[in-house]
Formats: structure tokens, C-alpha cells, sequence
């Protein structure tokens, strides 16, 4: 089942939109991931659906520059100010 994340740092105050994180609960094709535009400095939800990881580029919505994704859940860093301690809450299922 996914869910919906809000992403908060503790040390400039940036937060994040709704992103939508993980594989749909009725369909398992559908399939999100959070990532980081360096261009915009946003957090972003980026759609996996259909999509091979290592072969395929991923673009911001926004701006159409390439994304990248998170390497691993200790690692959230701000985009903007890049302190390390970015909090997760939880808002929600898709």
C-alpha cells in the first residue's frame, strides 16, 4: 500500500507537499518513489510506473531537469539548506 509523506527540516524550516511514496494498493503496477530536484530545490514524488530504475532517465515535473532519488532512508537531506535532519510524517494512504 502506499502513503502519502509530508518532509519537514528542523533546521530551515522547508516543507514539502504531499509526495506520494511506495506501490498502489489496487493496482501493483503503479508505483512512486521520493526524490530531489537540485534545479528547483524540491522534494518531489517520482512515478516508477512502467519504469526499469537502472536503464530509464527521470525528469522534474517542474522544471524538466533531471532527478535523483534517495539511496537509502537514513540519508533525506534538505534540498535547500542540506541539513541532514529532515523529519517524515505520515499523511495519508493511496
Amino acid at each position: 500500500m502506499g502513503e502519502f509523506s509530508i518532509f519537514e527540516c528542523g533546521s530551515c524550516g522547508y516543507k514539502s507537499g504531499r509526495i506520494r511514496w511506495g506501490v498502489g494498493e489496487n493496482d501493483q503496477h503503479i508505483r512512486f518513489l521520493p526524490g530531489t530536484c537540485q534545479n528547483c530545490q524540491e522534494l518531489i514524488a517520482i512515478d516508477l510506473t512502467d519504469s526499469d530504475v537502472l536503464l530509464d532517465k527521470f525528469s522534474c515535473a517542474i522544471c524538466g531537469r533531471p532527478v535523483f532519488f534517495f539511496e537509502r532512508s537514513e540519508s533525506f537531506e534538505c534540498p535547500r539548506c542540506k541539513a541532514p535532519d529532515m523529519k517524515i510524517r505520515q499523511d495519508g494512504y493511496w
